[in-house]
């Protein structure tokens, strides 16, 4: 058996001798005899006389003192002060305490034991060993103190807390610094698409505006920031309205410099206009004979190249038709532009697009969903009934015929119209540096089915308005007096001959009154 558990198994003795005596009413002392035989023939146990009790209780109290004198012997060679039990000395504890800063509960006991002793009353039998258990269960049976392990867990848990700490700080930090590296590559441009765009603002635009319009153009993405760069260098007020032309990769402060500058008072501009129903290589031709651009060729590559984001490019095949003579023939809209002198190609090439891009209204998308064709077949259609109408009223009931014909492929499988025959001789062949046959009869409606691969000219809005929007007639052909400018209609190829034999006879009529014969 362990000394710990000797000690507890002694203490236990000891302490039910010592409850075991009570005081009668007049004071005297009686202990009751714990071991006591069994009596025979009812004989009434001998009173224990005063002497024999207080002998007894002497004797307790004298090994009680000798226990305590035992533990106080085997923990320190210090002992405090004696405590009195009822009346009598006894050999002091030893106080296995190490002092802290905060009173424990052994400091609580030790203070109450030294409170008694000055009021001079002794401590009861039962506080005392209270008051041991109590020292006890701070001590484990090597006599160290339980408080250290709580002090333990106590740095432990701090330590924990600490390393958490540290981990989101570092944390933060690397959020911090990623946000702010992202920041300053989008506000100085870095990786971004040096293509240049034309920006137009408009005029009374605000700041806010103006930033909004940059984010929808993609060339910035933080048109907060834009404000503040702007607001720092006290250019909100001096924005000039008018075309300027930017690149996503300028800085925040390089877009506010060019987008605050006049250049119509620094550069030579000149007007120039595309009549409807020009070819696309004319219009080039047109561009460098009035110096906008040094090379035509240089013009065509962008322009048919194109991928500026505008919205009519969304609406394009999103393959090229490799008989497509000019890939954007039909987009150059015919109008008066005005264009700096020796401008860029591309620029040039973007101004247009953004022209095309304002005269096709949301409401002629949804019109081209209900008559199931696309943008391309809506401009190439247009820009043959550009070609065949003499007047604008005609247009209408000459889109009506073609649309019947290609409604009725089975009937009609060729649109057979003139000007798509002369496009293919007068344009694709002659500028073709390989000949292509192909091509040419894909052009060509008496020979290839259906529509053209693409435009034969830049048809205006009467006559893509024409095409979304055609007469409700019967007519499958249609034929025109060049002279007269009037247009015939039949609904099948009898009628179609008549018309063509009245015609001939209303020019040979003309003739003959133009040279006085009768």
């Amino acid at each position: 058996m362990r000394l710990a558990d000797r000690r507890s198994c002694r203490m236990m003795n000891m302490t039910e001798h010592l409850l075991a005596a009570s005081r009668n009413k007049n004071g005297r002392i009686f202990m009751a005899d714990l071991n006591k035989p069994e009596l025979e023939n009812g004989q009434e146990p001998e009173s224990p006389s005063p002497a024999g009790t207080e002998t007894a209780l002497d004797d307790a109290m004298n090994e009680m003192d000798a226990f305590i004198s035992e533990m106080s012997g085997a923990s320190q060679p210090e002992e405090d002060p004696a405590v009195s039990f009822s009346g009598k000395g006894a050999k002091s504890m030893l106080d296995h305490r190490q002092h802290s800063d905060e009173p424990t509960a052994a400091d609580r006991k030790k203070a109450a034991k030294k409170a008694a002793k000055k009021q001079k009353r002794p401590m009861s039998i039962e506080e005392d060993i209270a008051d041991l258990a109590e020292e006890e269960k701070e001590y484990d049976e090597w006599g160290r103190k339980i408080r250290k392990k709580r002090r333990k867990r106590k740095k432990s848990r701090k330590l924990s807390c600490t390393l958490v700490l540290l981990t989101l700080i570092v944390s933060l930090s690397s959020v911090l610094s990623v946000t702010i590296l992202a920041v300053a590559k989008e506000m100085y441009g870095i990786d971004k698409d040096i293509e240049e765009k034309i920006i137009t603002i408009p005029a009374g635009a605000a700041v806010s505006d103006i930033a909004q319009q940059l984010q929808n153009e993609k060339m910035l993405t933080l048109p907060q920031v834009f404000r503040l760069v702007s607001r720092m260098k006290g250019k909100d007020g001096d924005f000039v309205a008018g075309e300027h032309v930017l690149s996503a990769s300028m800085s925040y402060e390089t877009m506010i410099e060019e987008l605050c500058t006049n250049h119509s008072d620094e550069r030579e501009s000149v007007r120039v206009t595309f009549p409807e129903g020009t070819t696309l290589l004319r219009c080039a031709e047109i561009l460098q004979e009035n110096e906008v651009i040094t090379n035509a060729d240089d013009f065509l590559f962008f322009f048919n190249g194109g991928g500026w984001d505008f919205e009519f490019e969304h609406h394009l095949p999103t393959t090229v038709n490799p008989l497509k003579f000019q890939r954007m023939e039909g987009y150059c809209f015919p109008d008066t532009y005005e264009f700096y002198v020796h401008e860029e190609p591309n620029i040039v090439a973007q101004k247009i697009y953004a022209h095309f891009d304002s005269k096709i209204t949301e409401g002629d998308y949804k019109k081209m969903e209900e008559l199931g064709m696309s943008l391309d077949q809506v401009i190439t259609l247009a820009s043959i009934v550009q070609a065949e109408a003499g007047k604008e009223s005609d247009m209408k009931d000459i889109a009506s015929v073609f649309h019947n014909r290609l409604l009725n492929s089975s009937m009609f499988p060729q649109l057979q119209s003139d000007p798509t025959r002369k496009y293919a001789e007068d344009v694709i062949a002659p500028n073709l540096q390989i000949a292509n046959q192909l091509m040419c009869d894909a052009y060509n409606t008496y020979v290839g089915p259906g529509l053209p691969p693409g435009a034969i000219n830049n048809p205006g809005k009467a006559a893509i308005e024409a095409v979304l929007y055609p007469n409700d007639t019967p007519y499958y052909y249609f034929v025109a007096n060049v002279d007269t400018k009037v247009t015939y209609y039949a609904v099948d190829n009898a009628g179609h001959e008549a018309n063509i034999a009245k015609i001939r006879a209303e020019q040979e009529e003309a003739r003959k009154a133009a040279n006085g014969e009768n």
